[in-house]
C-alpha cells in the first residue's frame, strides 16, 4: 500500500514540472531558425551589446556590456539547450563593452573571436584572453575590405581597424575600434562601437562602402562621435543609441540628437525603448 503523503508529493512535483516543460518547449519553438535575420540591440545599461541570429540560426554577439546583463539577456533570447555562439566580436576592451565576455566564454561554446587585438591593461580583457588561450579559440583579425560570410546570406564587411593594429599599445582603444557592416539581402546595419570622429573620417577616406539602413550610434551618443560627414556618408534610415538611464556622462548629448533630427533620422534608444529588435526578411 502506497504512502498517501508520498503520492501527494509526487503529484505536486508533477504539477510543477508540467509548466516548466511547456516553457522549455515554447522556448525551443520560438528559437527555431526561420530564414530571417534577427538583430537585438540589447538593453545593458551604459554600454554596448548586440546579438544577431542569422537565417540558419548562427549566433553573432557584438560586445558584452558593462556587467553580466548581457549573459542574462542571452538566456532569454537563445535556445536553452544550444550553448553555441558562432562568432564573438569585441569592438574594443573598455569595461562597458567587455564585462560579460569572460563568463560567456566559460558558459558557451565559442566558434571564433574577432577583435582588434590591441595591447590594453584591463583585467576583464586579460581574463578574456586567458580563457581564449586555454580553450584554443580561433582568433580573427580585422582586415578592412575583407568580408566574413556566415554562409546563409548574412555577410559582415570589415571596415576598421587596419590589421597592423594587432598587438600595438593604445592608451585610448577607441583609436582601433572594430567597425563592421552587416548585410542581408537589401538590408544593412553599421556597428561602430565607440568609433570617434577622426577615425570616421579615415573610414570615409578609405572609399569603402559604409551606407547602411541602421546606424548604431558611436560612443553612446557622445560628442566625440557621429560627425555630420559620417552621417551623410552612412545615410541611415534609423539610428540606434545604446545608453543607460540617467547615466553620469549625460549621453546621448543633445547636440547629437539635434544632428539626427536635422537629417530627419528616426532614433531609438535602449534607455527609453529597452532592447530594440529588428527582423530582416
Amino acid at each position: 500500500m502506497s504512502d498517501p503523503q508520498s503520492a501527494a508529493s509526487r503529484l505536486i512535483w508533477a504539477c510543477m514540472a508540467i509548466p516548466f516543460c511547456l516553457f522549455l518547449a515554447w522556448h525551443q519553438l520560438i528559437n527555431v531558425p526561420d530564414g530571417k535575420t534577427h538583430l537585438s540591440f540589447l538593453d545593458v545599461g551604459q554600454g554596448d551589446s548586440e546579438l544577431i541570429v542569422s537565417p540558419s540560426g548562427k549566433r553573432i554577439l557584438i560586445d558584452g556590456g558593462p556587467d553580466l546583463t548581457t549573459l542574462e539577456q542571452l538566456g532569454s533570447h537563445l535556445d536553452f539547450f544550444n550553448r553555441r555562439i558562432d562568432l564573438l566580436i569585441l569592438t574594443h576592451p573598455h569595461l562597458d563593452h567587455i564585462a560579460s565576455f569572460p563568463a560567456i566564454l566559460k558558459r558557451y561554446d565559442i566558434g571564433q573571436v574577432l577583435m582588434s587585438g590591441v595591447d590594453y591593461n584591463q583585467p576583464r580583457y586579460a581574463h578574456m584572453l586567458a580563457e581564449m588561450n586555454a580553450q584554443k579559440i580561433p582568433l580573427l583579425r580585422s582586415e578592412p575590405g575583407h568580408t566574413i560570410d556566415i554562409g546563409d546570406g548574412l555577410i559582415f564587411d570589415m571596415l576598421w581597424p587596419p590589421p597592423d593594429a594587432f598587438g600595438t599599445y593604445h592608451s585610448n582603444p577607441h583609436d582601433e575600434v572594430v567597425v563592421l557592416r552587416a548585410r542581408f539581402k537589401n538590408h544593412s546595419a553599421l556597428f561602430t562601437g565607440d568609433l570617434e570622429q577622426r577615425y570616421e573620417g579615415k573610414i570615409i577616406a578609405s572609399g569603402l562602402d559604409i551606407h547602411a539602413d541602421i546606424l548604431k550610434i558611436g560612443h553612446h551618443g557622445s560628442l566625440t562621435s557621429t560627425s555630420t560627414g559620417f552621417l551623410i556618408a552612412v545615410h541611415p534610415d534609423l539610428a540606434i543609441i545604446s545608453v543607460g538611464k540617467a547615466n553620469l556622462f549625460g549621453h546621448p548629448k543633445q547636440a547629437i540628437l539635434d544632428r539626427l533630427t536635422h537629417f530627419g533620422i528616426p532614433t531609438k534608444r535602449t534607455d527609453r525603448d529597452g532592447t530594440i529588435d529588428v527582423v530582416w526578411e
